[in-house]
């Protein structure tokens, strides 16, 4: 747990959830209460992936340091988070599980308020609509006098709260999270929108920072902190785009495999064999599918590689791939294998590549 030095002793401590819900809560509770003093308790060990949980972390930390707000850190505790929810995996939202939630995690909130000698406690969960808001003031009340401490109940979602929340996050330019947190609820949450849990689906294609959503997320984040960081005006947009996901890729010539990278959206319906026709300005043409190969050396320079090794080792950024793909062809967006070896081949080979593709929504930061 991060230590915060500060003294917060009869101050007020808030469990945080997310920066969305706090910022709203936070500063309500600043105008309703003016006399009391509060801190933030981050702690969520349901959050999954990692990389998700510290893009929510990040973004209360920013929003506590606008309100003038000292935030203290738990620890990512999940292994202990998954145990307890054990036997709860199928549980709708608001249910059960839920409760063991609030539960494991108020627990957590009123024992560090003790630690720190704070007055009372209560929790940004109460802001968020996907709670039952009676259950909270019961579990955080029950909790509180347990430990001999006070608990501070607010509704800050009647008289059009949730309004001003929504309307507060979009002048902070806050990360509005599209799920709970845990991954049973971003499972359940993608299946009602008929889509997969790409933040749970990592590509073999692209750079470590950019991998799955909550990593590419937190890449395109840093370009708000640098630029606020340099005090320059910018715009947050919302972008649609297709994201490609390859799970699997393979390229065998008589029963070997041969080193390969497979370029983001190369899409094969299933394993085919076909030979290479035509090798010209370092690209090999094959029989079927439309399946093109590229030399190392030729494109190296493109590509921004020391060497074939690094390409496999480190992967390919996305802006990359896709100026090479317009490249090689630019009367339309083709989605022909496109596959990078150090060097030609020749003759017969099979090649089978496992990936899929889903419309997804990204941040963005234009600088004015």
């Amino acid at each position: 747990m991060s230590k915060v030095e500060l003294d917060l002793s009869n101050r007020t401590l808030v469990h945080i959830c997310c920066s969305v819900d706090s910022h709203h809560f936070l500063t309500q509770l600043q105008k309703t209460y003016p006399d009391k003093k509060f801190c933030g308790y981050f702690y969520n060990p349901n959050i999954h992936p990692y990389d998700e949980y510290l893009m929510r972390l990040k973004d209360v930390q920013r929003s506590c340091e606008m309100l003038d707000i000292p935030l203290i850190v738990g620890e990512y505790d999940l292994q202990d988070w998954l145990e307890g929810s054990k036997g709860l995996e199928e549980e709708p939202e608001k249910g059960e599980r839920c409760s063991f939630c609030f539960d494991y995690r108020l627990s957590s909130s009123v024992k560090v308020a003790k630690e720190y000698r704070c007055s009372e406690f209560t929790t940004t969960l109460l802001a968020s609509p996907m709670k039952s808001q009676q259950e909270l003031f019961a579990q955080g009340e029950a909790i509180a006098k347990k430990e001999g401490l006070g608990f501070l109940p607010i509704d800050v979602r009647g008289n059009g709260g949730t309004k001003v929340q929504n309307e507060l996050a979009k002048e902070a330019n806050l990360y509005r999270q599209n799920y709970c947190g845990c991954l049973y609820a971003l499972k359940k949450q993608r299946e009602k929108s008929n889509k997969l849990p790409f933040e749970l689906i990592s590509t073999l294609s692209l750079p470590k920072d950019s991998r799955n959503l909550p990593t590419l997320r937190l890449k395109n984040f840093k370009t708000r902190e640098t630029l606020e960081k340099e005090q320059k005006p910018y715009y947050f947009a919302k972008r649609k785009v297709l994201q490609y996901r390859l799970l699997k890729g393979i390229l065998t010539q008589e029963g070997k495999s041969i080193p390969s990278f497979i370029c983001s959206y190369s899409m094969l319906h299933k394993p085919t064999k076909a030979r290479i026709e035509l090798w010209q300005d370092g690209i090999g043409y094959a029989s079927k599918e439309g399946i093109l190969f590229l030399e190392f050396s030729y494109f190296q320079e493109i590509l921004q590689k020391n060497s074939f090794e690094e390409l496999l080792k480190e992967g390919l950024g996305e802006e990359i791939q896709l100026k090479l793909r317009m490249q090689i062809y630019a009367e339309g967006f083709f989605i022909s294998p496109i596959v990078i070896l150090k060097e030609q081949i020749f003759g017969e080979f099979s090649l089978e590549i496992q990936a899929i593709s889903q419309e997804e929504s990204l941040e963005d930061f234009i600088r004015i």
